[in-house]
């Protein structure tokens, strides 16, 4: 555990904050290397937030690293004869490279044109750029085939997007592939859903309708893409948090030969932390005060990196390297995490060969692709936010 951690998109109703950089800062101080996969909106947050001199700063010093795509995966809507067709697509374009994005977003932080262009050249390099692979929109189609995880990832997407208690139970959410793509049949009263949604997001960010519950879904494979190969631990919105514990234990329990319900996510709650992650968010904390924490924690980070949570070790972390700083005199607070606990189990079922071939269980390639990183060693330890009610709970 804390080897690496990955962020995605964690507000996915909030353009401007789609990160919660109090989570991050957090994640920072525990983790060998905290990435983040960004977009234009992500990368700007960070720069408004940290300076871009911070952010620089923080790459150079290998304790932030951002993956930026210059690419977005989605689901393509088309409309024949009254009936709504949907598939996976990429978009990207030549107008929005990487390069032109950059230099626009530190322009419009730094305020002048100039600086803004040299400083751009100065961080261009220590980004790296990635795009999505195909894999991704494939095994996107593959879960959306899937009828019983398609239909529990439907009521989990409504469950998470209404803050109201509603009751999803009678949900009937299926899809059928066509040679013009896939049909959805469905008895979800969409009107009625989105007066409640509207009450909290405006119809100009987005309607719930099919194609929003198949982005989402197919939001969690890319995800869960970007962390398995970089075998990475996860930080995401709640939503997409939920809906990978679900992901992880559905594909094991479909390719492990076993009579037993998995559960492969359990809580670990360290009790003995600070308000760190509140502090930031009202923007409570100097950085450069900040900077220096983060900077002396290094040093110590090989007490908990590839070991096993310990409350006590990682208690006698946190204190040596908060101990007379600015954390230090913050409120105590607890912090969560979601642990894989699956290790064993397919240790085991691979010594007895339990372990179901792709032909026979029907994997696709992208499952395929989970499965031998969860066989080499991927852990997809999720950091836990505050409001998420659902991570653990395993469904039936």
């Amino acid at each position: 555990m804390f080897e690496s951690i990955t962020f995605f998109n964690q507000n996915k109703t909030d353009t401007s904050n789609p990160l919660e950089i109090g989570a991050l800062v957090e994640c920072m101080l525990f983790y060998g290397e905290t990435s983040v996969v960004a977009n234009q909106s992500i990368l700007r947050q960070l720069f408004t937030y940290f300076g871009i001199d911070r952010v620089i700063e923080l790459i150079e010093e290998e304790l932030l690293n951002i993956i930026y795509t210059e690419t977005n995966v989605c689901v393509l809507t088309r409309t024949i004869n009254g009936t709504e067709y949907h598939d996976t697509g990429q978009v990207s374009s030549p107008q929005h490279t990487y390069q032109d994005e950059l230099r626009k977003i530190c322009i419009d932080v730094i305020g002048k044109a100039g600086k803004g262009r040299r400083t751009a050249q100065r961080i261009q390099g220590l980004i790296k750029v990635r795009n999505h692979e195909n894999i991704i929109l494939e095994g996107a189609r593959k879960s959306f085939a899937d009828q019983e995880y398609i239909n529990y990832s439907a009521k989990s997407i409504i469950r998470s997007l209404i803050p109201e208690k509603i009751n999803v139970d009678d949900i009937i959410f299926q899809t059928e592939q066509t040679d013009s793509g896939i049909v959805i049949a469905t008895n979800i009263n969409f009107a009625a859903l989105n007066q409640v949604y509207h009450k909290y997001v405006p119809p100009t960010h987005s309607t719930i309708n099919p194609a929003l519950i198949l982005s989402h879904t197919l939001d969690v494979e890319s995800e869960l893409y970007f962390s398995s190969n970089n075998l990475s631990e996860i930080a995401t919105s709640g939503l997409s948090a939920n809906l990978i514990s679900h992901k992880i234990n559905y594909l094991l329990e479909k390719s492990i030969k076993s009579s037993e319900k998995l559960k492969d996510f359990q809580g670990f709650v360290f009790n003995d932390a600070r308000s760190l992650r509140e502090a930031i968010n009202k923007k409570q904390i100097d950085l450069d005060d900040l900077m220096l924490v983060l900077k002396n924690a290094r040093k110590f980070k090989k007490w908990i990196i590839g070991v096993e949570p310990d409350q006590n070790l990682i208690k006698s972390y946190y204190s040596e390297v908060t101990k007379k700083t600015i954390v230090d005199k913050l409120p105590g607070k607890s912090v969560r995490w979601g642990i894989f606990t699956g290790a064993g189990i397919i240790a085991d079922v691979l010594v007895t060969g339990g372990i179901g071939t792709v032909v026979g269980i029907g994997l696709g390639a992208l499952d395929t692709f989970y499965l031998d990183k969860l066989i080499s060693g991927w852990r997809p330890n999720q950091f836990i936010e505050d409001e998420v009610k659902e991570l653990l709970r395993n469904s039936p």
